[in-house]
């Protein structure tokens, strides 16, 4: 346990400066949208062109994969097509400015460019796919106020997004309340426990032959994709655990397979979809991450493969000189953190799954 710990503790030493820097862009680009709301204008309409600008536009919004959630809902009422909508839920998680940087600190700066430009790429693919294949089923009704979300963003809405939110202040008030505390409160129990989990895989994994016999080989790519699609796992909180997945010796290519479905699909997440795409653009949806999600691994693997390694990305987290800098940011963040969880009632909650789940475990 005390490897465990450790590891732990070199993650966080290593990401939390990257962390704090990503959640302060995050404020800035929640005030500059705010400021120009007619912006989801450009998503609206038919054919390719709305696919492509809510991908492009997609890019600065800094949405974990359960928050853009109701905000894709959000444009998809004000008449956004079933292919933009899908492409704007592909792309923005993976290219929020946090997964971006965090991907940076952990796994080096070829995955940081390429992980985004993958996103970019499967999220065209998925939006233009669907348009293409469902032309006839495009119209739909939605019931006013209806809303979407998923399991531990209860409170959140349409209502309360990036695109609709409006807020008073100086601006650098607005942007430090957004970047940490809203956003943080958004995804901050997803990436801890990612923190959590990468420290174990990189401290359990090593010492597992089979692990390393296996990269490369095909059904590590298949058993990515199939850990990833029905689990949630938020873009941000997915970084850490890739990082002790290859260090662990997985292929950095079957890794960006978890990064890229992980955050695109999950069970809560699916069941709106299906609702509001219909059975057959939600297959469409779902073939094409899967598609597209290993063959940006395969690929990554077959061109950049000697560029991530798994002793490079263990390097990151070896037992070496940590800055008065990063001590200072990993105190800071776990401060954020604490307060977070004070906010969100973090503890009721786990005792409250606890209760529920106990009377069931005593009749079975």
């Amino acid at each position: 346990m005390s490897n465990v710990f450790a590891q732990i503790v070199d993650i966080l030493n290593e990401s939390s400066p990257y962390l704090l820097l990503g959640f302060f862009l995050a404020g800035l680009f929640h005030v500059v949208l705010t400021r120009f709301p007619r912006l989801t204008a450009l998503f609206t309409g038919r054919g390719a062109r709305p696919v492509l600008m809510s991908t492009i536009l997609g890019l600065p919004m800094p949405l974990c994969s359960c928050s853009v959630l109701p905000a894709a809902m959000t444009l998809r009422r004000k008449g956004a097509s079933k292919g933009a909508t899908a492409s704007f839920l592909v792309s923005v998680p993976e290219t929020d400015v946090v997964s971006i940087l965090l991907t940076l600190a952990l796994l080096g700066g070829v995955m940081a460019v390429y992980r985004p430009l993958a996103a970019l790429f499967t999220a065209l693919a998925v939006g233009l796919l669907i348009n293409a294949l469902d032309r006839g089923g495009d119209r739909s009704e939605h019931a006013p106020g209806q809303a979407s979300g998923c399991a531990h963003c209860e409170s959140d809405g349409p209502e309360k997004s990036i695109l609709s939110s409006t807020g008073r202040g100086p601006w650098w008030r607005r942007a430090l309340h957004y970047g940490f505390v809203e956003i943080f409160d958004d995804i901050i129990a997803q990436l801890f426990l990612g923190i959590l989990v990468a420290g174990a895989l990189m401290a359990w994994l090593p010492g597992f032959e089979i692990v390393a016999r296996a990269s490369g080989a095909l059904w590590t790519y298949l058993l990515m994709l199939v850990i990833g699609v029905p689990v949630y796992v938020c873009a941000v909180a997915s970084t850490p655990v890739a990082a002790g997945l290859i260090a662990g010796g997985v292929s950095p290519g079957a890794a960006m397979v978890f990064l890229l479905a992980g955050p695109a699909t999950n069970i809560a997440s699916l069941f709106v979809l299906r609702g509001e795409f219909g059975k057959r653009a939600l297959g469409v949806y779902l073939g094409a991450i899967a598609a597209g999600s290993v063959a940006m691994g395969l690929l990554f693997d077959l061109l950049l493969r000697s560029t991530v390694s798994a002793a490079t990305v263990a390097e990151r987290h070896a037992h070496h000189d940590t800055s008065a800098l990063q001590i200072a940011a990993t105190v800071v963040f776990l401060a954020l953190v604490l307060a977070s969880f004070k906010r969100i009632r973090i503890v009721s909650k786990i005792k409250s799954s606890v209760l529920r789940l106990a009377p069931r475990a005593s009749t079975d």
